[in-house]
């Protein structure tokens, strides 16, 4: 913050500098302009008619002595304008990826920590030099966001969804294959932006968003903010989760494709939390509670000799 405070400091200097040598400028020139051209031409006529110049001589010099100033402060400003448009540069970008399966922890030019899930990406500027900190994600991410009410830190989703807040620690998650984009707050206070921006609707700590793709809706309700946030810190947690949607967060978490099928038309729920365990140690962990059975299926080489990813099909019985 310090540095910061030093670099607006200087700047703002500058700009001083620039406004005053602007203005003595223009005073020259409004004096220049001033300058009575009808007497001032009385006054050559007169010295012509007494001493033997030239008309094209004393003319000359005139036209030199009011010229050259003036030629001299238009250079002056235009190299002013020229060289303060040239500091104005468009923001340089960069990108954050995780492989599918990885973790990343990342800081961010203002000092806001990121923790990015399984095949995210987060876009940003290398330098957060506006009244506005943005930034785009696709897939999830933890935010811890540093504290700047003067330049409030938004998040836009690839559906619209903008997500803003000055200081606080929050969850968004958006993947493509999901459909629903949630945002959940664990700290300090968020703002959600519909992406007509005709609403705006406010989360309290405690207290998750889900938003609809396909019909456009909100639903506001109290969630788990441990078990939806867990997985920055290596843990999978479930509190009466579906076994559907444990298999979609085994997905990310392993990197590996499930398909499930159901044949029993029954609903299960869990409720686990899993840390170093590999996928094999939790399927049978569910195993023991419901009649699932599960084949896993080594990668396939490809025509481009790259791999599919590993293959496991869940079967629920009676």
């Amino acid at each position: 913050m310090i540095e910061k405070a030093s670099s607006t400091s200087n700047e703002l200097q500058q700009d001083i500098q620039y406004l005053k040598l602007a203005l003595s400028l223009d005073k020259d020139i409004s004096e220049y302009q001033s300058i009575d051209t009808p007497a001032a031409y009385k006054k050559v006529h007169n010295r012509i008619k007494n001493k033997p110049y030239s008309l094209y001589t004393i003319t000359a010099r005139y036209a030199a002595i009011l010229t050259i100033p003036l030629l001299i402060s238009t250079i002056i400003l235009g190299y002013l304008y020229f060289n303060r448009n040239a500091t104005i540069k468009s923001p340089v970008y960069a990108e954050v990826y995780t492989s599918p399966g990885t973790i990343t922890r990342y800081e961010l030019p203002d000092q806001t920590i990121v923790w990015l899930n399984s095949n995210s990406k987060l876009r940003y500027p290398t330098q957060f030099d506006t009244d506005t900190r943005e930034v785009a994600l696709e897939g999830e991410a933890y935010f811890e966001v540093h504290a700047d009410k003067q330049h409030p830190f938004y998040v836009n989703t690839n559906k619209g969804i903008k997500v803003y807040a000055y200081g606080t620690q929050f969850n968004v998650n958006t993947y493509d294959e999901e459909d629903f984009i949630e945002t959940v707050l664990e700290k300090g206070h968020v703002n959600i932006i519909t992406p007509d921006e005709r609403t705006t609707i406010v989360l309290n700590p405690g207290e998750g968003l889900l938003y609809n793709k396909t019909f456009q809706t909100f639903n506001k309700s109290e969630v788990d903010v441990y078990e939806k946030t867990a997985w920055k810190n290596g843990k999978l947690i479930f509190r009466n989760t579906t076994l559907e949607d444990i298999l979609k967060r085994l997905e990310k978490r392993y990197n590996v494709s499930i398909t499930f099928n159901n044949k029993t038309g029954k609903e299960y729920r869990y409720r686990a939390t899993f840390s170093n365990e590999s996928i094999t140690q939790i399927l049978d962990y569910l195993s023991k509670s419901a009649q699932l059975k599960w084949e896993m299926k080594e990668p396939v080489q490809q025509n481009d000799s790259s791999f599919t990813r590993q293959q496991i099909h869940v079967t629920l019985y009676n």
